[in-house]
């Protein structure tokens, strides 16, 4: 089940994903940092991915981007994501977070199944909201 975004949200999301409407969907316009981060809060988090985004990176829009000069949007979140690397990564020795630099692709609302077989070849890091924090 895909979740239902105002016409707000859905304006602050679109620069930002490949598609609002399904479960799978691609990152883009974003920092490295920021996406890495976003899934860093993702694997702790019951939120969706693109509900995460805006409730907890999309509100702190900054001068990240070309401050228009070519169309492209500003990045937002980017301190925040700074900071969280800065706490996970340095403070917390946690590198996982250091690998989730990249393609940033997610799938919501796949069975366990499917997760399995698109982490079977290995051919990413791949990283799943934990069983401990999320219910």
């Amino acid at each position: 089940m895909t979740e239902a975004f105002t016409p707000a949200e859905r304006g602050a999301l679109a620069p930002y994903f490949s598609t609002l409407d399904g479960p799978v969907f691609a990152l883009v316009n974003l920092p490295e940092v920021v996406k890495g981060a976003l899934f860093a809060r993702y694997s702790r988090s019951p939120k969706s991915l693109r509900r995460l985004f805006l409730d907890e990176f999309a509100g702190e829009f900054e001068a990240g981007g070309d401050g228009g000069a070519t169309g492209r949007p500003p990045a937002p979140g980017l301190a925040r994501a700074e900071e969280l690397y800065a706490r996970v990564f340095v403070e917390y020795g946690d590198d996982s977070v250091a690998q989730l630099g990249g393609v940033h692709l997610a799938c919501e609302g796949v069975s366990n199944v499917l997760t399995k077989v698109l982490e079977w070849g290995r051919l990413m890091a791949y990283l799943e909201q934990s069983t401990r924090y999320v219910p």
